[in-house]
């Protein structure tokens, strides 16, 4: 995992050689401290946050950490551009998912572990934390950004009842989650095209042994 306060990329910490028995990482939701732990504000008297982001749960390959590194560094900056133009968080979060998304190196969009029918599968959920609203998605296939689905049904959501009193969908899986996001203008991507090449290989190596290679993934 990698802290990003205001855009600037902190330590990473030590990643587990991929496929190796090796111990699981320290847990990543430990309190993150500021850089300045007593500046609550700027000097203009302004709150200020910061964006944070990690490469996903499990074992890493070190011979990878820079790429993870680099990939977490773009998706801080672009959220943190975002905020500077005036936008909410949860479009901010979302840019940022969108980056580890399309990247081959995180087990998520592009690139994910597949499932034991040789298939990708994405989960991904966010929610706003003034409205309380959410969106989610779980085992969608053909979608390369399923937090773009989530965001949508976040969106919908927090624009009230639909006809007839009808209550909007916030959470929606497998086959209806894919065709209510083509429905609402997010272009589908064939599964095929989301599997990297390392992944199918590492995919087959399992089935060959009888394992699974990995399961749904956000």
């Amino acid at each position: 995992m990698w802290r990003c306060a205001g855009g600037v990329m902190e330590t990473p910490l030590n990643c587990a050689e991929e496929q190796q028995p090796r111990a699981a990482l320290p847990d990543s939701r430990s309190t993150v401290t500021p850089q300045e732990p007593t500046a609550e504000k700027n000097d203009k008297g302004k709150a200020v946050g910061f964006v944070l982001v990690h490469a996903g749960a499990g074992y890493h390959s070190e011979s990878k950490a820079k790429e993870y590194k680099h990939v977490c560094k773009r998706a801080c900056q672009r959220a943190v551009d975002r905020l500077k133009a005036g936008a909410l968080a949860v479009d901010a979060v979302t840019a940022a998912l969108v980056e580890l998304e399309d990247s081959p190196f995180t087990n998520a969009g592009m690139g994910s572990n597949l499932n034991l029918s040789g298939k990708i599968e994405c989960d991904a959920s966010i929610m706003d934390g003034k409205s309380l609203h959410y969106g989610a998605v779980g085992a969608v296939s053909g979608i390369n950004n399923p937090v773009l689905v989530a965001n949508r049904l976040l969106s919908e959501a927090q624009k009230g009842k639909l006809s007839a009193g009808r209550i909007p969908p916030c959470f929606l899986v497998g086959r209806g989650a894919h065709d209510w996001a083509v429905s609402h203008g997010i272009p589908p991507c064939p599964s095929e095209k989301m599997a990297t090449s390392e992944y199918l290989s590492i995919s087959q190596c399992f089935l060959a042994r009888g394992l699974g290679a990995g399961g749904s993934k956000s």
